[in-house]
């Protein structure tokens, strides 16, 4: 289990002293101590009675720092010039003040916190915003069609879903959506429409804004002609932040439902980033080539909802 030090990074000891002391050797102790790399801990301030540290990185194993202050304190007063006081003991203002517990104590927060993070995940992995994208949409020209079948799809698989509106084609307000559904606590965001080559198609962008590790694989391309397309093609999008599964899916009625049923197929099977986003993006595919044998011309995929 990880802890977020929400940039409450520094930590340090009172009733110290030190004479000639190797900070270098300081530190690394500090570091060993919390199972942490040499190079991750830093001596940042010594004065009478005081040694402060941080820690340069933002996540900590919870198991490696709760209840860790006697052997912070035991290794350090093996160092040569250093001198532990009687009231000598660790001090943070943040997580990181966990390293204060006894072991027995810090043993029953550690398992407390272990229940708590499964029921906030088991929570928010079922609730579920869905978005639907485009101008078209927001000027009623379009009925949305595909957001009433994703949220009957997703409350018949257990979820707890809400519609959240119509993205604008604007990379930077789409992209704040997204964001704003992610701090609610939302598990599970999906958007439909905006996948496409044209320059107002900004879905899989906004997410890759939000996550720019998110697996975007290709569902047909072409050569851009800079006119209508102004990309390489149709892709689709499955990006994560912390709990948080975000995709971007077709705008096609018949895409945005297939894709919809993979998804859900998909994280039944437990799977997650890239071979999610594959299992999702060859079903479309597939669908498109049986289009195309039949003579049909689906650039409709391209488009926003339908």
């Amino acid at each position: 289990m990880e802890w977020d030090l929400l940039e409450k990074t520094t930590f340090w000891i009172d009733d110290i002293d030190l004479s000639k002391a190797d900070l270098g050797q300081v530190a690394a102790v500090a570091a060993a101590a919390l199972e942490l790399p040499v190079k991750e801990v830093m001596v940042v301030d010594v004065r009478p009675g005081l040694v402060a540290f941080d820690i340069l990185r933002r996540r900590v194993r919870a198991e490696a720092v709760a209840g860790k202050e006697r052997v912070i304190l035991q290794r350090l007063a093996e160092l040569p010039g250093v001198t532990l006081g009687p009231g000598a003991a660790v001090h943070s203002e943040g997580v990181l003040g966990l390293i204060a517990l006894e072991p027995e104590e810090a043993a029953s927060v550690l398992a407390e916190s272990a229940t708590l993070a499964r029921d906030i995940k088991q929570a928010v992995t079922r609730r579920a915003i869905v978005f639907a994208s485009g101008a078209e949409v927001i000027a009623g020209k379009i009925k949305d069609t595909n957001s009433p079948y994703i949220l009957a799809a997703l409350e018949r698989n257990g979820y707890q879903a809400r519609f959240g509106g119509v993205l604008e084609d604007d990379l930077v307000a789409a992209a704040n959506r997204l964001e704003g559904a992610l701090e609610e606590g939302y598990g599970l965001v999906i958007t439909t429409g905006g996948v496409g080559a044209e320059d107002k198609d900004f879905s899989v962008e906004a997410i890759l804004r939000l996550d720019p590790e998110a697996h975007t694989p290709w569902i047909l391309k072409f050569k851009p002609d800079y006119q209508r397309h102004h990309k390489e093609g149709v892709r689709i999008a499955v990006g994560q932040v912390g709990m948080t599964i975000m995709v971007a899916l077709p705008g096609p009625h018949q895409e945005a439902r297939l894709g919809c049923d993979r998804l859900l197929a998909g994280l039944e099977q437990g799977l997650a980033g890239g071979p999610l986003a594959e299992y999702i993006a060859s079903a479309l595919r597939e669908r498109w080539r049986s289009v195309m044998k039949e003579g049909g011309h689906e650039h409709g995929l391209s488009s926003h909802c339908c």
